[in-house]
Parts: C-alpha cells; sequence; structure tokens
C-alpha cells in the first residue's frame, strides 16, 4: 500500500474530527491515525503506537485524504457484511445518486455503501425494491406492511425506542388526486435526504443497544405521550386503516406483549436491521414520490421537530391538511462540515466556469482552498470527464502551467419557454453552447392538454435528433406566473385561458421520464444571464424581462432570489405605483397597458398613424420601422420604455443594485439603444441614493431566447452551484 503525504488539518477540521470519534466507540482509532499523518508521523511509527498494521494506517490515510470524514466510515468487505441497516439500503435507494445519474445501479449503490452487490441485491428483494424507485415497498416487519401510497401520520421516539404512524392512502382518495403520480425531481429526494441525515445524527439500529433496556428506559411520561399521539391520530383520521410501526426497544416490548395500546391500529414489529432513523427516512422517501407538493410542508414540520427534540420523548403528529404555519425566522446555524466536500468541488467547477479556463494554481488564489484539496478535486473532476486539461500556458518560472475547462459533452439540459404566442425549446451543454433550437407557434388550440402535448414532441424530437448528449441532467421550463414553484403548478397566468391550476411538472415529468423543474420566465432569464454571462454577470443585479408581459428576475448575495413561494418579481404593479395611477381603493390590482411591452408599442404606433400588416410578426416589423428612422415607431417603442423605466427605478430604489440588464423578445437589437436610454436615464435620476452610486445598464447576452437557455441553465445552478448545508445551534454544538 502507497504511502500517503502529510495532511494538512485546520483547527477547525481537527475539532470536528475530535467530535466525530466521540459519537461512536471504534472511531478512536482512526481519528488517530490522521491526526498521526497531519502531524507527520511515519506510518510505521503510527502503527506501533496504535497497534494496527502499516496498510491499515494508511488506507485510513488515504480515504481521508480522498472522501474527508465520510471516508473513515466503516465500509465492510464485499460479501461479508456485518449488520446492516437495511432501512437506510432501501431510504439510499430510494433517494438516487448525486447528479448526474439518474439513478443506482446495484454496483454503484453496493460499492457506495460499502457492501457487496449480492448482499444488496438480496435486500433489495426482501424489500421489494426495483433499483428504480417504481415498484411499491414492502417493510420487512411482522407482519410485513406493503406501502404502495403512504400517509405519514405521527411519530413517537425516546431514547432507541419508536413508533412511527402511517396510513395506506385507499384507492380515489389520493391526496395527489389532482396530478399524476410522478416521483418528485432527484434534487428533491437528494435534500429530503440530506435535510434528514442533518436532523437525526448519530442514530442506529435498534440492535446496536441493549432492547431490554431501552424498553426499561422509556418514562411514565414518554408512555403517556405515546398514549396521546394514538388517541389523537384515531380521531382525527378515523376513516383510514392505521399502522403502527414499533421499533428498537419498543419493537422487543411489543413482541413481548407491552407497550402496545388497546385501538383499532394494525401493528407491525420493526426486526434488529431497521432503525427508526431510516425507516422513517424510507416512508419520507415515498411520500415525496407519490405526492410531493402536498409532502414539502409534512417534512418541513417533521424536520423542525426532530431539530427542537432535547432528551424527552418526541412526539409529532401530522398537520391537519398537511399544511404547516408560517416558519419562524431561522437563527443562524452552523455549516454541516461533511458538506464542505460537496461545496468545495462545485465551487471548484464554478470558478473554472466563470474564468473559462484556469490552472490549479489559479483554482486554488481564487477560491483559497490548499493545493491539495484542489489538486485532489480536479483529479476527481477529471476522472469523471467533467474537466478537460487546455492548451499548456508556460508559466513565469518553473513548471508550465496546466489549464482546466469544462468539458462542454459532459452534460446537457433541456429549456423550455411557455409563452402566450409561441413555444421556444433549447438545448444547452455545460459550457451554455446552445446546441439545438426549436419555436413552435401557439395559434391553433391552446388549451392545457394541447401544449402539454406539443412540448413533449418537442422534446421527443430534440432527444430523437441526437442533440441531447448523455447525460441529461434534466428539463427546465420558463413560464409566466403565478405558479406553485414547489408543487410545478401554474396558478391561472394571464392570457392563458383555462390555464387554473394545470400541474405541468407532474404531467411533463411522466411523460418523459426526466426530472422537471419550473421556474417564473424573469427569475429563468436572470439564472441563464448568470450562467452564460460569466464574469460580466458575477455580481448583483436585476434582470427586466420584457416580452409579452414584463417581469423582473434577481441575483442577491450570489444566488438567485426566487422569493417565499417562487413569485418574487412581479413588476407589473410598481410601474403603476411608480406613476402614481394606482387606486388604494381597488379591489383588483392596477397594471398600465406597457406592462404587455409588444401590444402596448402596437397599439400606440397604430393609434399614431403607423399601419402594419396584421399578421404573426407585427413586432418584429414596428422594430424594423423604428430602426429605419419612421417617427411614429420610434415614440411609439419610447413611450412604453418610459413607463417601463419608472418600474425599474422602484427596483433598484428597493434592492440598491448597480447593475440592471433589459432583455426578452421585446428588446430586439433594432430597438435596444432606445430601451437602454430611457431605462439608464430614469434609474439615474429618480432613486433617492442616486448620488451615491451609478446605475449601469445593459442589454441581455441572450436576448430573445432568455427564458428558455434561462430555464436550462437553471438545471445546472441547481446541480452545480456551490450552497452549504446548515446545522441548527444543537448539533452544531455536538
Amino acid at each position: 500500500m502507497h504511502d500517503v503525504p502529510k495532511l494538512v488539518l485546520t483547527p477547525i477540521q481537527r475539532e470536528a474530527l475530535r467530535s466525530w470519534s466521540r459519537e461512536r466507540p471504534g472511531r478512536d482509532v482512526r481519528a488517530r491515525i490522521v491526526l498521526d499523518a497531519a502531524d507527520g508521523v511515519p506510518v510505521s511509527d503510527s502503527a506501533r503506537a496504535l497497534g494496527v498494521s502499516r496498510p491499515t494506517v494508511s488506507s485510513w490515510r488515504a480515504r481521508y485524504a480522498d472522501l474527508g470524514l465520510p471516508g473513515l466510515e466503516h465500509r465492510p468487505r464485499a460479501g461479508r457484511p456485518p449488520r446492516i441497516d437495511e432501512a437506510e439500503v432501501v431510504a439510499s435507494t430510494l433517494a438516487g445518486p448525486p447528479p448526474p445519474r439518474p439513478s443506482w445501479s446495484a454496483r454503484s449503490l453496493a460499492e457506495h455503501l460499502g457492501m457487496s452487490h449480492t448482499t444488496l441485491g438480496a435486500v433489495w428483494r426482501r424489500w421489494g425494491v426495483d433499483g428504480e424507485g417504481a415498484s411499491p415497498v414492502t417493510l420487512p416487519t411482522s407482519p410485513p406492511l406493503t406501502c404502495r401510497e403512504p400517509l405519514l401520520l405521527g411519530l413517537w421516539q425516546q431514547a432507541d425506542s419508536a413508533v412511527v404512524l402511517l396510513a395506506e392512502v385507499p384507492p380515489g382518495r389520493s391526496v395527489a388526486a389532482a396530478a399524476p403520480f410522478v416521483p418528485a425531481p432527484a434534487d428533491e429526494r437528494q435534500a429530503l435526504a440530506a435535510t434528514l441525515a442533518a436532523a437525526l445524527p448519530g442514530t442506529g439500529t435498534g440492535a446496536d443497544a441493549d432492547a431490554e433496556a431501552v424498553t426499561d428506559g422509556v418514562t411514565e411520561e414518554g408512555g403517556a405521550a405515546l398514549s396521546g399521539l394514538l388517541a389523537a391520530v384515531r380521531d382525527e383520521y378515523r376513516g383510514l386503516a392505521v399502522h403502527a410501526i414499533a421499533l428498537g426497544g419498543a419493537a422487543s416490548a411489543t413482541a413481548r406483549g407491552g407497550q402496545r395500546a388497546a385501538g383499532p391500529e394494525t401493528w407491525h414489529t420493526a426486526g434488529e436491521s431497521m432503525s427508526w432513523a431510516a425507516t422513517l427516512a424510507v416512508v419520507c422517501q415515498l411520500q415525496l414520490r407519490h405526492s410531493p407538493s402536498s409532502a414539502g410542508p409534512v417534512h418541513h414540520s417533521l424536520v423542525e421537530a426532530l431539530h427542537a427534540r432535547a432528551g424527552r420523548a418526541l412526539v409529532w403528529r401530522r398537520p391537519s391538511g398537511g399544511a404547516v404555519t408560517e416558519p419562524q425566522a431561522l437563527a443562524p446555524r452552523a455549516f454541516d462540515q461533511l458538506a464542505l466536500g460537496s461545496f468545495n468541488e462545485k465551487l471548484v467547477i464554478e470558478s473554472i466556469r466563470e474564468a473559462g479556463s484556469l490552472s490549479r494554481v489559479e483554482i486554488a488564489q481564487r477560491t483559497g482552498l490548499t493545493p491539495q484539496a484542489v489538486s485532489r478535486i480536479t483529479r476527481n473532476l477529471l476522472t469523471s470527464s467533467f474537466l478537460v486539461e487546455d492548451t499548456v500556458r508556460p508559466g513565469i518560472k518553473g513548471k508550465p502551467r496546466v489549464p482546466l475547462r469544462l468539458r462542454a459533452d459532459a452534460a446537457c439540459a433541456l429549456g423550455i419557454h411557455l409563452d402566450p404566442e409561441m413555444i421556444t425549446q433549447v438545448v444547452v451543454d455545460l459550457c451554455g453552447g446552445v446546441r439545438d433550437q426549436r419555436v413552435l407557434p401557439l395559434h391553433g388550440r391552446t388549451d392545457p392538454a394541447s401544449v402539454i402535448d406539443s412540448m413533449t414532441r418537442l422534446a421527443r424530437e430534440a432527444i430523437a435528433s441526437g442533440a441531447v448528449s448523455d447525460p441529461l441532467l434534466g428539463i427546465g421550463v420558463a413560464v409566466p406566473g403565478p405558479l406553485d414553484a414547489g408543487a410545478g403548478v401554474l396558478c391561472d397566468p394571464p392570457l392563458f385561458e383555462g390555464w387554473r391550476d394545470v400541474p405541468l411538472r407532474a404531467a411533463l415529468t411522466e411523460r418523459l421520464g426526466v426530472p422537471v423543474t419550473v421556474e417564473k420566465d424573469a427569475t429563468a432569464a436572470a439564472i441563464g444571464e448568470r450562467w452564460i454571462g460569466a464574469t460580466e454577470r458575477s455580481g448583483d443585479f436585476i434582470y427586466l424581462y420584457l416580452g409579452t408581459g414584463a417581469g423582473a428576475g434577481a441575483f442577491l448575495n450570489g444566488d438567485v432570489y426566487r422569493g417565499r413561494t417562487g413569485n418574487a418579481g412581479e413588476f407589473g404593479e410598481l410601474c403603476a405605483l411608480s406613476l402614481g395611477l394606482a387606486d388604494p381603493e381597488a379591489e383588483q390590482r392596477v397594471r398600465v397597458p406597457e406592462c404587455a411591452p409588444m401590444s402596448a408599442a402596437l397599439g400606440k404606433a397604430a393609434a399614431a398613424g403607423l399601419r402594419l400588416p396584421d399578421a404573426p410578426g407585427r413586432y418584429e416589423r414596428l422594430c424594423a420601422a423604428a430602426a429605419e428612422g419612421d417617427e411614429r415607431a420610434v415614440t411609439a417603442i419610447r413611450e412604453v420604455a418610459k413607463v417601463l423605466a419608472r418600474g425599474a427605478t422602484g427596483m433598484i430604489d428597493l434592492l440598491d443594485t448597480t447593475l440592471l440588464i433589459v432583455g426578452g423578445p421585446a428588446v430586439p437589437p433594432s430597438v435596444v439603444d432606445v430601451f437602454l436610454t430611457e431605462m439608464s436615464a430614469a434609474v439615474n435620476r429618480f432613486p433617492l441614493a442616486r448620488r451615491l452610486r451609478r446605475v449601469r445598464v445593459e442589454h441581455s447576452v441572450l436576448n430573445d431566447s432568455a427564458a428558455a437557455v434561462g430555464a436550462a441553465s437553471g438545471v445546472f445552478h441547481s446541480a452545480f452551484a456551490p450552497r452549504l448545508r446548515t446545522l441548527s445551534r444543537a448539533e452544531a454544538a455536538v
């Protein structure tokens, strides 16, 4: 076994290592091996002092150098695992792998979990899992419990005892009756797995503790809390068959006939191979598969309860109707050290993407990572073909520097923009190149079913043409608001007749079998501007998207701002307020005509006597006339731009940014100077803080395809934008 170079540990990493070693017996030797490496102790000396072999020391050093703390977790030899938490295996299967892989293969998941694929296959067969997450899951309890569409009703937990209450939704009473049964996107499943992992630290299988002792540890108060929970669930869910799963010490007590309250519930005793935490994660993942929109608030409520537990019996009950009250403002939270590896990898990808190409030395300078960390991360990205080496640049002195750049065909995404007049679809590669573009005018049937069929057909045509490379990370859809971003549902957008509460994401996911995200068109355009604009758009900015309507997107503090419900950037009313046209007594909101820029400009030009053919392409003809100097056309467009500029002034005053980007189909190159001139004059004349800043107004690098390219870029942004998971104060103190 080759030796590993000396590890460099920061004080924070050393403390994280010591905390990790204290969480569970048997970790101390591995932690000391790494600390010896950081202190420069030779392999042989470390092995002699700790009483282990030199290959063992070298192996744990290498695993920590490659994977950090997760590398120190015990991985049993293939084919000879000790006791396995089968629920954890199934939860990992349902959550799926990190992007870009869409699902686990038996071998890849077995390698990830440190077991043989034969053992994994046996677990899958015992639980009725097919690896794709499409079949019902049968919990191997006594008696077995098959979950097709489970409804998580409650949780009681104390020490290592737990009882999970759920019901199987009967046919015809689906919680997702408004939408087809389709899995949540991979990023949502992964996010749920990470959130539950953060809320459930250090839990083990029921066999990790003596069941008799744990049962004896259940206090009288805890037993009363369980009885109260059972009574409340019986009362609220009388029409459903409730199942109670007893785990850990509670399972042992149930098997002996104790801890079971008399009632209509069907009790199921879990075996030693099922921890309560992982079993709970399995049920949550199943909920996310069948009803992602209703599962979201339920999971939020559950996680908050898990974070708040403080040594006493935990009692959680599903919020009535699946809804939760507005969450309280979150207190500052510490970063999860285990998430740093993924964050740093994405940080490297982001730095290279913005610069185009960087050497390892330049990456270290830009990111603040150590040269060793940069070397390890870039080696992994080169191996996985996300990076390629570019032409060697001679250095000032010493070894020539080898630039690294993203490999364009390492991944791709498909973007669709749904506009009242047309569907625009693009295929975008990892470097922002548009490989395929298709436009379908909507002049015939525009009901939801017909339009969704057209979107599906366009996507399948692009895939069949060969323009879509493997892997296809997902499909992004940009739509006018308002929408329920969490559920992917359009909520009666303007100019869309009959489009009330349309489950667009679910419908497209079911037809195309690819993860789908839905964004407001202005928000999508802002994401695309950031992704394609690279260094030029690396700071904060507001994106004013002008097309059939007008909307605004914003990038603030390094990330897109969507708002609480995903509907930030409703721009129209700001114009009316800025111009004093809003009636405070009116029941309906006031929107000025100019917030539909294209039709407003055409109307003003017609009123001035400019006659244009009543056919598709009228606005393009108006812009061409303005470019040729027709005063009626120029005046019409300028009047629209002046009104929109007053709304933009409100955005600048509100968010205090120094960059305003204007783009969209209503701003072609032929008239962009008119818009930029009027916008620049307004945002630098009217704001109160005009003496303190100069606002730059620039044309979008994406222009008319901004929303479609932005929708595809949103898929990349979700997968590769560097973000850190946070932990609660209680967890940070452990």
